[in-house]
């Protein structure tokens, strides 16, 4: 599958229970994005999507997963 955010090669780790996208990428890292927000990010523009995830990265946890969330998006 391809990143979500910058195009890269990357992994799909998404769970069966997870309404949305799970994603691990060598240059993003890893983090998920839920279904209702995932057609918005990916009509943003590049810059606009990595911002979402930067917003993303900030927001979480020491040991939380980046989220990137429909008011990120």
């Amino acid at each position: 599958m391809q990143c979500s955010v910058c195009g890269a090669e990357a992994e799909n780790l998404t769970s069966g229970d997870f309404d949305g996208l799970v994603v691990r990428c060598k240059r993003c890292g890893e983090y998920e994005v839920a279904d209702a927000v995932l057609n918005d990010l990916l009509r943003l523009d590049f810059d606009a999507r990595v911002a979402a995830l930067e917003m993303a990265k900030r927001a979480a946890g020491p040991d939380t997963r980046p989220a990137i969330a429909l008011d990120a998006a």
